[in-house]
């Protein structure tokens, strides 16, 4: 298939809000690399000027559903970013889950090379709620891995909290952050950092890596989702709340429409 048609297919089913089918692309995409390049392709025809990334398969039993040995990022356009309170209604989106994760905001324009102590000075940290969400129709769980980063790694929305200095934090300290998730007032679940590569930190140094090698870099001001901390929930009408303990202190509200 022609990678260029593929990323005006995701662009204009991202547009109308119209899924594609999957019995079409499944085999459409067979390298890690030239999938990349289409969600780049994908992204460039946005609207809105990239906004940051969302990391995904931070841990490794998610590595092993998909066969990878490493995680995937996506791009997410500025308009795919929220601020908490955020409203969203489920007609705005395909399939969408949720996930509570740590973000990361730049200070000023970041690249792969630095200290893990240098590089928490050089962001805001911030509380996250992760949307995933497809183009594909009846994506989760059968969409492939090649189709996902082409899909920008399946980023569908992320709301970010109140932004916390990395100057007054310490690394180790990332690892014990928790997080409940509560519907309604009632519990999902809880969970820790820890579960995203022993630190979310490490998963932004991937990033970093990660974008130097396809000739790119994070800007000031661009935010990142470093990847979930338990495995994701179906996402459903009602009132989330991200509430976060340890290191940061905070809690973030989302409210779903039907």
């Amino acid at each position: 298939m022609d990678y260029q048609k593929l990323a005006a297919s995701l662009l204009q089913a991202y547009e109308q809000q119209q899924p594609l089918s999957m019995l079409g692309y499944t085999e459409s995409v067979r390298d890690i690399n030239d999938a990349y390049q289409i969600q780049h392709m994908f992204t460039a025809g946005k609207t809105t000027p990239l906004g940051g990334y969302k990391i995904s398969l931070t841990n490794k039993i998610t590595q092993m559903l998909l066969r990878m040995e490493e995680p995937l990022y996506g791009q997410l356009e500025q308009r795919q970013i929220l601020r908490a309170p955020a409203t969203l209604s489920l007609t705005q989106m395909n399939a969408p889950l949720i996930e509570a994760e740590l973000g990361f905001i730049a200070k000023t324009d970041l690249s792969y090379g630095i200290s893990d102590a240098d590089l928490l000075k050089r962001v805001w940290v911030t509380g996250c709620m992760e949307i995933p969400d497809s183009r594909f129709a009846h994506w989760f769980p059968a969409l492939n891995k090649y189709l996902i980063v082409a899909d920008g790694a399946v980023g569908g929305y992320i709301v970010y909290g109140d932004r916390i200095d990395g100057h007054d934090l310490q690394v180790d300290a990332l690892s014990n952050i928790q997080v409940e998730l509560t519907l309604d007032n009632q519990t999902v679940i809880t969970a820790q950092a820890s579960a995203v590569m022993d630190n979310p930190l490490y998963a932004l140094q991937w990033l970093l890596k990660k974008l130097a090698e396809h000739g790119l870099s994070l800007h000031a001001g661009e935010v990142v989702s470093s990847g979930a901390f338990f495995l994701t929930h179906k996402l459903v009408a009602g009132e989330y709340s991200a509430n976060f303990t340890g290191a940061i202190n905070q809690s973030l509200t989302l409210h779903v429409l039907p």
